[in-house]
């Protein structure tokens, strides 16, 4: 007797998990002499995603996400939302929040009302990091018309051209915004485990 379609399904499941569950985002930590004008990003580890935070020339700070729309923006996070949310294409969310400086791990903890495993400080040139701040900015603007706020993440959120899949989630965004500020990332953070060198 063949297997049950479910049957399948649950063995395909627990084959792809166990093919995921060793990916790891290393990072290798920029060395600041090779820096002309180094300013600090920060890649927050969330546990099961990652955030980043860009500092400014004024001292500023800028908080940048991305996700699941109904996930994280509409907190729709009921079982039912679990299989679509990793296996189909939906719609992202651009999220952004500034925050005061100055620039620091205590100052950023105070700032962000969720739980922040960990937060790695990694040097980039001053240039790199206006770059992607001007270009998150301007993607986050170009949204505006579905600009939403979540008060118990304290951030904003607009619709993400790129939709989001658990193969291309928060972690994988993050870790291509650290590789344009020329921070080395390699392998896969796909369920957030990341390792700084």
């Amino acid at each position: 007797m063949p297997p049950s379609p479910y049957r399948r399904i649950a063995l395909l499941l627990l084959l792809l998990s166990v093919l995921l569950t060793g990916c790891v985002g290393t990072v290798t930590r920029p060395d600041t002499d090779r820096i002309e004008q180094p300013r600090s990003a920060f890649l927050l580890d969330h546990g099961r995603h990652a955030s980043l935070v860009l500092t400014r020339e004024d001292d500023s700070l800028v908080r940048y996400l991305y996700g699941e729309w109904r996930w994280y923006a509409l907190q729709d996070t009921g079982f039912f939302r679990v299989w679509p949310t990793l296996f189909f294409p939906t719609q992202a969310a651009l999220g952004r929040k500034e925050l005061t400086g100055p620039a620091g791990k205590h100052t950023i903890r105070r700032q962000i009302p969720v739980v922040i495993r960990e937060i790695h400080e990694l040097p980039a040139e001053a240039d790199r990091i206006d770059e992607l701040d001007r270009r998150l900015k301007q993607r986050f603007e170009d949204a505006i018309d579905t600009l939403h706020h979540n008060p118990d993440y304290d951030l904003e959120f607009v619709h993400d051209p790129v939709d989001y899949t658990v193969f291309y989630n928060s972690n994988h965004v993050v870790a291509d915004w650290l590789r344009e500020l020329g921070i080395e990332v390699r392998g896969n953070p796909i369920w957030g485990w990341w390792r700084v060198e």
